[in-house]
């Protein structure tokens, strides 16, 4: 069992607000699971809290934010390895490898 941080309690009271928000469970219910989980140590105490309040949901536009992400990123990074094999005296076309690796995100968001 590992030990748990402010990070993974913020993902579970996050977890906890959105299942409030869903009418899964009441404000009495709310604040005892809060209090569990800001007293939680290890990881199993966590899952003991949130367990039974079903899948961890995608937050809203999570799918639009890692396309842009994606986006950026390949577009960031292709334009300075074209530019940097520009300016090293061109030769064999290498960005072509940045340009797959980074576009294969987008290949995967395209898909689903």
């Amino acid at each position: 069992m590992t030990r748990v941080g402010d990070l993974e309690r913020e993902a579970a009271r996050a977890r906890l607000v959105e299942a409030y928000a869903a009418g899964r469970i009441d404000a009495p219910e709310l604040e005892s699971r809060a209090e569990a989980v800001w007293g939680a140590a290890r990881s199993a105490d966590l899952v003991a809290v949130v367990d039974d309040l079903g899948e961890d949901p995608a937050p809203p536009g999570a799918a639009n934010h890692r396309l842009v992400r994606d986006l950026l990123v390949f577009l960031i990074c292709g334009v300075i390895a074209v530019l940097v094999w520009h300016l090293t005296g061109k030769g064999f076309f290498w960005p072509v490898w940045v340009l797959v690796y980074t576009g294969l995100p987008l290949l995967r968001l395209w898909r689903d």
